[in-house]
């Protein structure tokens, strides 16, 4: 059995700028948050539609993590995002399964949204409950730092 985590958070962006860049430009989170993003590299596909596998190169922690993650659903209606952690890797060396979902941006003004967050995984070990917190607190800062830099390249 699957278990989930996950946050809202209002942000000071417009609901577009802010899907438009997790769903076109993820890969450039190196640039904003080089203390945590180390690297992001396409590896597969174009990086913006399903299918596309990104190499993700991150500090969480105090420990650097190397893991695979495919783009799974895109819904721009609901402005929803779908990653799957694939095998292999260091996350995956403690989850038999593990997402990160842009459940929902939702305007609620011309210049801000709201952001909805879930982290869905499955421990390897039934009997030992790993949950990723480190995931969550990175999602939840990147949420509410990333507007700033975005609105200021206009």
């Amino acid at each position: 059995m699957a278990d989930a985590m996950g946050f809202e958070v209002e942000v000071n962006c417009s609901a577009n700028m802010f899907y438009g860049f997790f769903k076109n430009k993820v890969t450039q989170l190196a640039n904003h948050f080089p203390e945590t993003y180390k690297r992001i590299q396409v590896i597969k596909g174009d990086g913006t539609s399903v299918g596309s596998v990104c190499l993700w190169k991150i500090e969480l922690d105090g420990r650097f993590i190397t893991q695979k993650a495919e783009m799974i659903a895109v819904n721009s209606e609901n402005k929803s995002i779908t990653w799957n952690f694939l095998k292999g890797g260091d996350v995956m060396n403690l989850y038999k399964s593990f997402q990160i979902k842009l459940v929902s941006v939702t305007p609620t003004g011309e210049e801000s949204c709201l952001v909805e967050w879930s982290v869905n995984y499955e421990n390897a070990r039934g009997d030992y409950l790993l949950i990723p917190t480190g995931f969550i607190n990175l999602l939840r800062k990147i949420s509410v730092k990333l507007p700033s830099q975005l609105n200021k390249q206009g």
